[in-house]
């Protein structure tokens, strides 16, 4: 077994080492196989700023990519985006990772993205791989799930219903938007006022919004929330949400809940089979509530004490 950095090896053979792995992936929001990346994706990574080709590693067995691990420091943080593979090159290095994360002084790994893309390791499927993470002393803080919901089986909560009576008589007004809204809401929900996307999220989520896969809600003339779809995913059968932004006078009037079954009607109106999302295990209850259920369960935060 041969481990090399990404000085020493080609970027091709970090692409053969994820798309041969058995992983999942997050990447711009949706969870996909490995097999969905391209080389595109991969020269994008290596040439993001804050990509480290010293600690980022290819792991070979006879000649071939089979494993691979991206990483780079953040001040004492040691910050993981990818890492997958097979058999005892996962061990070997992970272990070639800490032993480089502690001679920079690190004192803290996590995991994190970098570029949009980064592993998502399913709780089931890939225990290998978070067994070995947790062997390495690891823990587990946070858990995500992407879920869907069939949108023939679509029926409104009676409660969702209700709140939207009661909304509509107070003057509120659920709707998709006009192509002339895009850039009212692109500006309005920016991350320095919400807090809830990275800037480069956003920029990647507000080049691809679509008017009528764009649901908002306005009050007097005003648009206060609005939920999105990612948009580069609206073309599928099973298009993805993306995050849902209520300005925060209004966030105790139940409009998530009615922005929700709004934009699920939209979707079947449509023609559109299913919708997917991905969101922490924390906020599952809610989409359930509109009828999504769990697909699967992922890893999605681990940290490492490294002293």
């Amino acid at each position: 077994m041969i481990i090399r950095d990404l000085y020493r090896c080609p970027t091709d053979d970090l692409h053969k080492a994820i798309a041969a792995s058995g992983q999942t992936l997050l990447r711009r929001g949706v969870v996909e196989p490995p097999s969905a990346i391209e080389l595109p994706d991969v020269q994008y990574l290596v040439a993001y700023p804050s990509f480290d080709p010293s600690l980022s590693f290819v792991a070979y067995d006879a000649g071939q990519p089979v494993a691979f691990l991206v990483s780079r420091i953040e001040g004492q943080e040691a910050v993981w985006s990818l890492f997958g593979g097979a058999g005892r090159a996962l061990a070997m290095l992970l272990d070639e990772a800490l032993a480089h994360w502690r001679r920079e002084g690190a004192t803290r790994a996590r995991k994190g993205l970098t570029g949009l893309l980064g592993s998502e390791p399913r709780v089931t499927e890939d225990a290998d791989l978070v067994s070995l993470l947790k062997e390495r002393d690891f823990q587990v803080t946070a858990t995500s799930s992407e879920m869907a919901v069939e949108l023939k089986k679509l029926a409104a909560p009676k409660e969702v219903a209700e709140r939207e009576a009661e909304l509509r008589q107070k003057g509120y007004a659920v709707r998709a938007a006009t192509p002339d809204e895009v850039a009212v809401v692109a500006r309005q929900f920016h991350p320095r006022r919400t807090g809830q996307v990275s800037q480069e999220s956003w920029n990647f989520l507000a080049r691809h919004f679509v008017p009528d896969a764009l649901v908002v809600a306005e009050l007097r003339r005003q648009i206060i929330a609005c939920l999105t779809y990612l948009g580069w995913t609206v073309g599928s059968p099973g298009p993805w949400l993306g995050p849902c932004f209520v300005e925060e006078v209004h966030r105790r009037t139940g409009l998530e809940g009615v922005l929700l079954h709004q934009a699920l009607l939209a979707a079947r109106q449509a023609g559109k089979e299913r919708v997917r999302l991905h969101c922490p295990d924390a906020q599952a209850a809610f989409y359930q509530r509109a009828g999504f259920a769990v697909v699967a369960r992922f890893c999605h935060d681990a940290v490492a004490d490294l002293q």
